[in-house]
């Protein structure tokens, strides 16, 4: 399919140094490429030189090529080899690119989460569950890990033992003593024995604890700085969004990097791959063309 370029083939004929006549006769039904093609052929100074016009103006290019027309994007993406092709998507929005994860199966966008930089990943989750929805999904083996992770400072676990609410606190020193908090005759001194253990043994210590009381601990902790939700593997994560349909997980996906969005649009098969690439801004894809993918376009007019 040829790209169908828009024309007045009035002014189209004056500026070719073609009568009317002619126009109508030789080209009544021909695009203004292939009018552009033939006269060139001919020697026609005037179509040589429009042509070149034609390579000099986004709008004037916008305007010949109607690249308001995302169809004619498609085939001009097409036409392209697989590097410049590649080199377009960069120029899309965001939104634009997330909008093409919805080509992939949810599987194979689970797999390609697993790759994703933790803190990526962390924001897509947080994204899609409210941070106590997330706390409240987290497998009791990894609560226990997160108390042991080298990244984990002491001080941090200690002052978000401090400030349990009532409650959570009761429970936690029933749990560390064994023994109903009414029974518990120095409540604070149990807290500064724990607390002033050496750090593997307090960290030994907190990931034993009962896991309910962990998951208090990790959101507090996480409140204060939700970098700590980084500690946990890209594997949890995954699990939780898998819970999740697609068309609910995708959108979520906007808070991934540009960069980490286009290569996984990039693995796309070609066709599916223009699609998207087509979305791109009008200008700024006739920018592109102009600029050093000239190309593009005379090949376009030799369809």
């Amino acid at each position: 399919m040829a790209i169908v370029i828009d024309a007045n083939m009035n002014l189209l004929a004056e500026r070719l140094h073609i009568t009317s006549e002619r126009m109508k006769k030789e080209y009544g039904q021909s695009t203004i490429d292939e009018i552009i093609q033939a006269e060139a052929a001919q020697g026609n100074t005037h179509a040589v030189q429009y042509a070149n016009e034609m390579f000099h103006s986004p709008e004037k290019l916008i305007s010949i090529f109607r690249l308001t027309d995302v169809e004619n994007k498609f085939l001009l993406l097409q036409s392209m080899d697989e590097k410049t092709r590649l080199e377009v998507l960069p120029l899309l929005e965001k939104e634009d690119l997330v909008m093409g994860l919805y080509f992939f199966n949810k599987d194979k966008l689970l797999e390609m989460l697993m790759q994703v930089d933790i803190e990526e990943l962390v924001n897509v989750v947080l994204d899609a569950f409210p941070p106590e929805q997330v706390v409240a999904m987290i497998p009791e083996e990894d609560l226990a890990m997160f108390f042991q992770s080298k990244d984990l400072e002491k001080y941090v676990i200690t002052d978000a033992i401090d400030n349990l609410p009532p409650d959570v606190m009761q429970k936690f020193l029933e749990c560390v003593t064994g023994q109903p908090y009414d029974k518990i005759e120095d409540p604070q001194g149990v807290i500064k024995s724990i607390e002033e253990l050496p750090e593997d043994k307090f960290k030994d210590f907190m990931s034993l604890i009962d896991p309910e009381v962990q998951r208090q601990l990790v959101f507090q902790i996480t409140q204060e700085d939700e970098k700590y939700f980084q500690l946990f593997d890209n594997g949890m994560y995954v699990d939780m969004l898998g819970t999740l349909m697609k068309n609910d997980m995708v959108p979520s996906m906007i808070a991934l990097e540009q960069e980490t969005l286009i290569n996984m649009i990039s693995v796309l098969p070609e066709d599916l791959l223009s699609t998207v690439a087509a979305q791109v801004d009008t200008k700024e894809f006739a920018k592109f063309l102009l600029d050093g993918h000239k190309d593009v376009l005379e090949k376009a007019l030799m369809m």
